[in-house]
């Protein structure tokens, strides 16, 4: 009996706390599990590790090696013949050395002094790499928490119209039922009946549609956040700014003009390590060899040797190739430049519709109000005319759907304007109230 209460206590606790999960929470997880963005996240790991290789290019670098090499001829050196006296001289020597079989063994170091800029420039292009990469990174939590409260706001509204059709599934069957004993009190006419058992059958199969489409959007929550969405809390207000705190909010914030920014920024660091390029590239080295023959190639035997200098390499004539690339690069400047100023003029149209569309919709709400409280007492009415067979039942069936319609439609109107509220965050890169 004490586990059976313990566990009975553990459940009552553990269920409110699953129940309850705000709708923020949800997110978090998705943005916790989604692919795309743990691919993003690998991507900044890689950037993170090349950033140490592209620093590490800077410094000196050592090398080995070991080669062999065969000679069928060795080195001979003839002297010139010498003139002992009048008439006499002796044949000059012949001096031989080396070997047929040669090694040579060296450890060598080089250190870059002078590239240009161009080392330097590529461990800024890497750090602005990774400053894109989280403005990749805040795009994508932006656009998955856009669609998370998209899908859970949509299924909201299909909560509401299923109970819509539920109230009026009920009322219809209510009906329904007084029109079949009516029937066999001979009071009605059989076409009554039957016009009321086909609308009740059209509310089925529209309970039926909604009801489907709530379990395809309680599967798309799911498998966006890891959470059911029967366990989200159900109050959920999308706050925005006014329309100019809007736009200045975008501009400042959205990550799609960071990325077009640091791209930018990235294809002009470009520039400077192509015209780097151009200049002389100045590099020191030193280098140890052991091997037979040695310094001296007279010699066969195991011999060691150092050498050191500095390396001077400078382009003569390339046919104008990096003027050229240069001009690409301005050119890819320009293009962004071009986007960027597309992005926030269709912004500001766009934020301009929704700003315009969210307040009629606030006053529709205002007029739905009005409408439902008239078409209430207004079927109110007809039922009392209807038992007095003052109008046809088509008129009564007609002003009870047409309050639950109303009805419906304040709904839907409302989700619509939190949807549109959803939208203009997500445009303007504002994930909403936490």
């Amino acid at each position: 009996m004490k586990i059976t209460a313990l566990l009975f206590l553990i459940v009552s606790f553990t269920i409110p706390i699953f129940s309850n999960v705000p709708l923020q929470k949800a997110i978090d997880n998705g943005i916790r599990i989604n692919s795309e963005i743990q691919n993003n996240d690998l991507e900044a790991r890689i950037l993170e590790v090349d950033n140490k290789i592209k620093n590490s290019n800077r410094y000196f670098s050592i090398s080995g090696s070991a080669g062999y090499l065969y000679r069928s001829e060795k080195i001979d050196i003839k002297l010139p013949d010498l003139e002992i006296g009048p008439g006499m001289s002796m044949s000059g020597l012949t001096i031989g050395g080396g070997t047929n079989n040669n090694y040579d063994l060296s450890i060598s170091l080089h250190q870059p002094i002078f590239t240009g800029n161009a080392l330097s420039g590529m461990v800024k292009i890497n750090e602005l790499q990774k400053i894109l990469n989280l403005s990749k990174r805040s795009f994508l939590e932006l656009m998955l928490s856009g669609r998370i409260k998209t899908v859970f706001l949509n299924h909201q509204l299909l909560i509401s119209q299923s109970n819509s059709l539920i109230t009026l599934d009920k009322k219809i069957s209510n009906h329904l039922k007084k029109l079949e004993d009516l029937y066999e009190e001979d009071l009605v006419g059989k076409s009554q009946v039957l016009e009321t058992r086909l609308k009740y059958r059209e509310i089925s199969l529209s309970k039926e549609e909604v009801e489907n489409n709530i379990y395809i959007l309680a599967s798309t929550f799911m498998e966006l956040t890891g959470y059911r969405i029967k366990n989200i809390e159900k109050e959920h207000k999308e706050i925005v700014e006014d329309p100019e705190t809007s736009i200045e909010l975008f501009v400042r914030n959205h990550p799609n003009l960071r990325i077009l920014s640091d791209q930018k920024k990235i294809i002009n660091i470009s520039k400077k390590i192509t015209r780097g390029k151009d200049l002389p590239q100045i590099g020191g080295f030193a280098e140890f060899h052991y091997g037979v023959p040695g310094f001296n190639f007279l010699g066969d035997e195991w011999t060691s040797y150092f050498q050191g200098g500095i390396e001077v390499k400078m382009k003569v004539f390339d046919w104008g190739r990096s003027r050229k690339e240069n001009i690409i690069n301005d050119y890819k400047i320009e293009k962004l430049s071009n986007q960027e100023q597309d992005l926030v003029r269709r912004t500001r149209m766009r934020l301009s519709e929704l700003f315009n569309t969210l307040k009629s919709l606030k006053a529709r709400i205002g007029t739905f109000d009005e409408m439902i409280a008239i078409s209430i007492e207004e079927s109110e009415l007809k039922m009392m005319m209807f038992d007095e067979k003052q109008i046809s039942n088509k008129d009564y069936l007609d002003s009870v759907l047409n309050v639950e319609n109303l009805r419906s439609l304040k709904e839907k109107t409302s989700l619509q304007s939190d949807l549109i509220k959803v939208e203009i965050n997500t445009m303007i890169g504002k994930k909403g109230e936490k």
